[in-house]
């Protein structure tokens, strides 16, 4: 169902004179408010288990450099794109009311807010709707908006920026240090950062990677061996873990190709569980736009 669009083994994440050494000196000074990662054994599979170890899954991990840095260098306020399924909004969330910052979200308009969605706005991010026919007119709005002040700081989408690779890579080379690195890998794929992440961290590591979302565009695989789930994005997975909280409609189809095409020994890295139901009255989010409706970014003086 998903592409492999990669020739080559590229990664996106090591051009330009960096390499381990060079984000590892990024984060030389940075320290990590939650706790290492949980490592279970299931059924002779090792898994790491964001679940246990980060309240809002890996992102929030990854990304808390991400915030702390933002926050040094005078930004007040994160700007990024919340589809209707999607763990990073909900990190960046949890995040910024950490770190007292203020966090804005472009979402598709939709009749009713999904429950991803309805949880970022409990958590205090603040929702700008729009009617779009692709992912790209969302991110242009949100960039706009985010020129729209210099307080203000654009994350690309899947929480594609160098510091929560940086955030990542600190987090797995420090995990691992001192100890035998894993011989095979697996982890879902969306924009591949978490993938392209542990690959700088442990370079003698072979990943194998289940596209589940999108097609995977140049570099953004790395060297991992590629594999495509069989069911669209929002689609449940056809075996969801028992052993471990384990998202159904993302980490559960990489669970599921592993199972039958791993061997006893093997890793597989899960990002989150299932998120927390939101408590607020989704009804009561007026989150639908007409085509053409741009009054949430004029209130801004934002022109899309």
């Amino acid at each position: 169902m998903f592409i492999n669009n990669q020739i080559g083994i590229g990664n996106n994440d090591l051009q330009n004179g960096k390499d381990l050494e060079y984000y590892l000196e990024l984060t030389k000074d940075f320290k990590s408010s939650l706790p290492p990662f949980k490592v279970k054994n299931i059924d002779g599979f090792n898994i790491m288990d964001e679940s246990v170890s980060c309240p809002v899954g890996y992102k929030a991990r990854s990304g808390e450099f991400l915030i702390q840095k933002l926050k040094s260098e005078g930004f007040t306020e994160v700007v990024y794109v919340q589809p209707r399924q999607g763990f990073a909004g909900i990190s960046l969330s949890w995040l910024c009311k950490k770190y007292d910052m203020n966090l804005t979200l472009v979402m598709p308009s939709s009749k009713q807010v999904s429950d991803h969605q309805a949880l970022c706005i409990e958590y205090g991010a603040k929702p700008l709707f729009l009617r779009i026919a692709s992912m790209p007119n969302a991110n242009r709005a949100a960039k706009l908006y985010a020129e729209g002040g210099s307080h203000r700081a654009y994350v690309p989408l899947g929480l594609n920026h160098e510091y929560v690779v940086a955030g990542g890579v600190r987090a797995f080379h420090d995990f691992f240090k001192g100890k035998e690195h894993p011989n095979f890998m697996w982890c879902v794929i969306s924009t591949g950062v978490l993938l392209r992440t542990m690959q700088i961290a442990l370079p003698d590591t072979n990943f194998k990677a289940i596209a589940v979302s999108r097609n995977i565009q140049q570099g953004e695989l790395g060297k991992a061996k590629f594999y495509s789930y069989h069911k669209p994005f929002l689609a449940k997975s056809d075996v969801i873990p028992t052993k471990f909280n384990c998202e159904p409609c993302y980490d559960s189809k990489g669970y599921d190709i592993m199972t039958k095409e791993g061997n006893e020994g093997d890793w597989f890295f899960s990002v989150a569980g299932d998120a927390p139901v939101p408590t607020i009255d989704k009804t009561k989010i007026n989150s639908f736009r007409e085509w053409g409706d741009h009054f949430d970014f004029d209130v801004e003086g934002i022109k899309i």
